[in-house]
């Protein structure tokens, strides 16, 4: 039996909870979150999908309940809190591998500080990014793209706190992780998120690799139609709508095709990630050491915007 800790019992951390309950393997799951209505969502939520032989989870106020050897553990918290529940955790007890919740911290200086812990304890670790995972984007990772252009287009989808997803898939198809990131066009306004006490950003950001592949993100309060995902080079479009349909239009020809895409819900994907970990030492997400590549330029780049908007030196991106 695998002794797993979930660290934040909130919306994600309550779905990757009922998703080690689809796992194949028996967990002692330690739950914590100093919420206590938190854990009880949490563990209603477990109910709903476990079995009677299946795991047994113990929900917990604080860190210091959790045994002194943690095979895997979830960092589900805030971004806010992230660094000192990563310290406390390594300070509780050994741990092998590690998977964090993006955006993974505020501040730019965090990574490399948490980098070094991670190194001096032996720990893997990963970034939640999980359409690495998803069957559709590891097909198209297959063409030989060139250069890409990627358009993502809707409205209140939470650029701030959501770009590092659209980036990492940037990433992702092209194996760049070298970027530039362009904020001229962003609104001059700074948003209230939807989470209390974090902010968000609306308009239109811009990221470039070195190799000239493209990203945009638009967030626009008079965009009316549904969200999507566009992926293009010189022969071929692929607009997605994820859940929906995908429509490809082959631009050789003009030719258009049709077809559904599974979007799996976090609930359906952690049992079959960590099981990869566990298995292998190894996970379709990505490595920490990857993503902090390309997570520090975004949270720099977002302070950058902040401070502009606010006229104060922001330093601690207010994202989530």
């Amino acid at each position: 039996m695998y002794n797993i800790a979930i660290i934040g019992a909130g919306q994600l951390g309550s779905r990757h909870l009922q998703g080690l309950a689809k796992s194949t393997k028996q967990f002692q799951i330690y739950v914590i979150d100093p919420n206590e209505k938190s854990l009880i969502v949490a563990k209603n939520r477990f109910k709903e999908v476990s079995k009677p032989t299946n795991s047994k989870v113990s929900y917990l106020k604080n860190i210091s309940g959790v045994p002194e050897n943690i095979d895997l553990a979830i960092i589900a918290t805030t971004a806010n809190v992230r660094r000192e529940v990563v310290e406390r955790l390594l300070e509780q007890c050994h741990l092998k591998y590690l998977i964090l919740e993006k955006v993974v911290f505020q501040r730019s200086e965090d990574f490399n500080y948490i980098l070094k812990l991670l190194i001096d304890n032996g720990i893997k670790s990963w970034v939640n990014c999980v359409r690495r995972t998803f069957p559709f984007y590891k097909k198209l990772k297959k063409k030989s793209w060139r250069k890409i252009i990627i358009k993502v287009e809707g409205n209140n989808w939470g650029l701030a706190c959501n770009s590092i997803h659209m980036i990492d898939l940037l990433v992702f198809l092209t194996g760049k992780t070298d970027i530039k990131i362009n904020i001229n066009k962003l609104e001059n306004i700074i948003f209230n998120s939807k989470r209390n006490n974090f902010k968000e950003i609306k308009g239109t950001l811009k990221i470039y690799t070195n190799h000239g592949d493209t990203l945009e993100l638009n967030d626009q309060v008079k965009y009316d139609g549904k969200h999507k995902i566009s992926i293009s080079n010189s022969r071929i479009k692929f607009n997605i709508f994820e859940g929906e349909s995908l429509v490809i239009r082959d631009k050789s020809d003009n030719k258009i095709h049709e077809e559904k895409i599974s979007v799996p819900f976090q609930s359906e994907l952690t049992g079959r990630i960590v099981d990869q970990i566990l298995d292998t030492g190894e996970s379709d997400l990505t490595p920490y050491t990857e993503c902090m590549q390309y997570h520090v330029p975004m949270l720099d780049a977002f302070n950058k915007h902040f401070s502009r908007v606010t006229g104060k030196d922001v330093e601690i991106c207010p994202i989530t």
